[in-house]
């Protein structure tokens, strides 16, 4: 990481609390020209640690409050605001509603755009972003010593801090298995993040697109003078000119440009309705910004919560509320369930929610298996089911076992799936009970949920006659499937082929990174491929395919790019177009839908499923 000394640039942490203004003189260390002050916080409970560096900068520090708990807690992980060129730490506001909770809180500094122009680091925007991911990285460090649980850290900030704070939720993991610092060997990813005035893109034609008085974002890419700070939005006309110059960091520091099927749920908040197209009071934090990434979340299946005065749908008021509730479990379902928590097997995740459609006769079902790569997730991240439900359609959202919560299943990924074959029987044995129709039953999911579905799509029936088990006696067939951002195959040389950086699929089968050996867990997965490939052959949809499976719909965000490294190797179209050319290799109908996709019949999951589940043939 780029890192310069700047002996006279502490004040702007002077700044927001002390309310200094341009003039103060050089020996206060003053900032530019046009820096505003902040009102002094509401006080707030002293940090267990405070001022903790994270990096050698003087604004690379950090306060901790550390919640009292015999377990590991949570962590709220504060970004502040100020436009990324002032702010501190201190406006974290009030903790003791998480401490209280039982969630931790972190409040961190970073580097000021403005010190990284004058220090001609390019763009700007990359020391208080990349700053916001190492002091991530050093939480997680920490873990053991503060107590903190690592997976469930949510990130929270307004305005730039909130851009930064879906910048972490959206990016693709940082860490560095390899690396010898053992800070970069954690990850940046994010259990949550709820912001308020969020700037969920920094492309300045979409910015005028949505709000035609757009004016900031250019200083974020050197559009600036960095000696006077009251320029950081007048120079939006050559933001706008230039754009074709900056445009790869542009989509670099863009969360909206990032957003992928498995990512984390957030929760969006602003003062004003949105006006699309129309000039706002405030375009700098306009609404507009949060109804067009709820659009691209609703269009990979990522969960996004929009709230503004007059908003649909909003089922948390304020972002402390949905913190707690996400941090401490998950956010509340999309409706209430007609049946909530039904267990279909004995561990505590093993449960489900199901969605009773109003019908005479007996209804088709959507049964929704969750993403989180195994590792995490859960049934809630759904979305509404109100499309299905207004057709006539039942709805289904199954909890599993994690990976993680394997113990002695080998391999590790054998639990999920078994877990989502024993439920779709439970609800199969339940037919009567819930007027469901057994036999048009379609599967859905994000990512490792796709990857679900697309098993039980193509996998023989595991239906027992036999057993003395009546949910067993039940099939595990489908009537069809459809899907956001699947892996089709769990084979790493197929990935390699298809998507050469790719890296994921080891912890399906038990394979670690080895710090020793300096290599990643792909290395080992490709490494030990030959002593594991029955196992592979056993979970890779793709080698299951056989000419009676259901037809399949395969949604993905990007285009594909075979035999070439990815953004996203991990939801590559490249897995669609080989798994659609397999189909077609043993005629079994597969819809391929991507940007610029030839051939697209539907144009989203919903359609296709609605058209699939009411057809009178499959």
């Amino acid at each position: 990481m780029k890192s310069t000394p700047f002996p006279l640039l502490a004040f702007a942490a002077v700044l927001a609390l002390r309310g200094a203004m341009a003039g103060v003189p050089a020996a206060a260390q003053a900032a530019p020209a046009g820096a505003s002050g902040a009102a002094q916080p509401a006080p707030a409970p002293k940090p267990t640690f405070e001022n903790l560096h994270y990096g050698d900068h003087e604004r690379q520090v950090l306060d901790f409050y550390q919640a009292k708990s015999a377990r590991p807690t949570p962590v709220l992980f504060y970004i502040h605001g100020g436009g990324w060129v002032s702010g501190d730490k201190a406006l974290v506001g009030n903790v003791t509603p998480y401490l209280n909770a039982g969630i931790s809180v972190v409040s961190i500094n970073y580097r000021y755009s403005w010190q990284a122009q004058l220090a001609g680091v390019k763009p700007p925007v990359e020391w208080p972003i990349r700053d916001a991911a190492r002091a991530l990285q050093f939480v997680r460090n920490k873990a053991k010593e503060w107590n903190l649980d690592k997976r469930r850290i949510g990130a929270s900030g307004g305005s730039a801090g909130a851009c930064s704070s879906l910048w972490l939720a959206y990016h693709p993991d940082l860490v560095d298995r390899k690396s010898a610092d053992p800070v970069a060997r954690e990850s940046t990813r994010l259990w949550c993040a709820a912001v308020d005035g969020a700037q969920t893109s920094l492309d300045p034609v979409q910015l005028k697109e949505w709000t035609p008085n757009s004016r900031y974002g250019g200083h974020a890419f050197g559009f600036m003078d960095p000696n006077d700070l009251k320029t950081r939005d007048t120079r939006f006309a050559e933001f706008l000119a230039h754009r074709e110059e900056v445009l790869p960091w542009i989509k670099e520091y863009s969360p909206y440009e990032h957003v992928t099927t498995d990512d984390p749920p957030v929760y969006l908040n602003y003062t004003a309705p949105p006006a699309l197209g129309q000039e706002q009071k405030d375009p700098t934090h306009t609404a507009n910004y949060g109804v067009k990434l709820q659009e691209k979340c609703r269009q990979v299946g990522a969960l996004c919560e929009l709230a503004y005065p007059g908003a649909s749908d909003v089922k948390y008021a304020k972002s402390t509320a949905y913190l707690i509730d996400t941090l401490k479990g998950w956010p509340l379902p999309p409706m209430k369930p007609t049946a909530a928590e039904v267990r279909y097997g004995p561990h505590e995740r093993n449960v489900l929610d199901f969605y009773q459609a109003k019908s005479d006769k007996p209804t088709p079902l959507l049964f929704f298996i969750h993403g989180g790569g195994w590792l995490n997730g859960d049934k809630h991240s759904m979305g509404s089911p109100t499309p299905y439900l207004n057709a006539g359609i039942s709805v289904v959202s199954i909890n599993y076992r994690y990976t993680s919560q394997a113990g002695d299943v080998k391999p590790p990924v054998k639990a999920p799936l078994d877990d989502a074959a024993r439920a779709l029987q439970f609800v199969r044995s339940k037919a009567k009970e819930w007027n469901l129709d057994k036999e048009r039953i379609a599967a859905s999911g994000g990512s490792a949920g796709a990857c679900s579905s697309l098993w039980l799509a193509y996998h023989p029936d595991l239906a027992d006659p036999k057993s003395s088990d009546p949910l067993a006696r039940e099939s595990t067939r489908l009537w069809c499937a459809a899907v956001n951002g699947p892996q089709t195959t769990l084979d790493p040389q197929q990935m390699k082929e298809w998507t050469p950086n790719s890296r994921y699929g080891g912890h399906a089968f038990g394979f670690n990174a080895d710090p020793v050996k300096k290599t990643t867990q792909f290395d080992e997965f490709l490494a030990g491929r030959e002593k594991i490939l029955p196992w592979i052959a056993e979970y890779s949809p793709y080698a299951l395919v056989t000419k009676d499976d259901p037809q399949v719909y395969l949604s993905f965000s990007t285009p594909p790019n075979l035999g070439q490294d990815e953004k996203d190797p991990t939801h590559s179209a490249n897995f669609g177009v080989k798994l659609q050319e397999h189909c077609r290799e043993v005629g079994v109908g597969c819809e391929l839908v991507y940007p610029g996709a030839p051939d697209v019949k539907h144009p989203s999951i919903d359609k296709f499923i609605i058209d699939a589940l009411k057809s009178p043939r499959r």
